[in-house]
């Protein structure tokens, strides 16, 4: 298997709900090709650097995935054909390209009982 990222970009009229669906659906491509999703980012909406099919603006989303380069073959195939990516960009990238995992959550700050000062104060 190899490890790849996807980069595609919706219209800018596109809702919270299509938006929601486009990453829903790349998703269930990858699984039904027999790839692992490694990592997912919303990029947000974003100003493009010239105007593609009316839109001056894109909701940009980015995957990073490991496939079986011919499946990666047909997967773009499908990307291309989803008529709600307005461009995309999927290229092969090494294990250490992968973005970094999401950071564990902070611990919760411990209660000192009434009364009694924390130590070092």
């Amino acid at each position: 298997m190899r490890y790849y990222e996807l980069m595609w970009i919706l219209g800018a009229d596109t809702d919270d709900e299509g938006i929601e669906q486009s990453v829903e659906a790349v998703d269930e491509r990858i699984d039904n090709h027999g790839g692992e999703l490694l990592r997912s980012a919303a990029w947000g909406r974003r100003s493009l650097a010239y105007p593609i099919d009316h839109n001056a603006e894109g909701i940009y989303n980015v995957v990073q995935f490991n496939m079986e380069p011919d499946e990666a073959v047909i997967f773009e195939k499908e990307i291309l054909a989803d008529q709600a990516v307005i461009r995309h960009l999927q290229f092969r990238i090494e294990e250490e390209d992968l973005l970094p995992a999401a950071p564990p959550a902070p611990p919760e700050p411990v209660e000192t009982p009434a009364g009694t000062e924390a130590p070092g104060a």
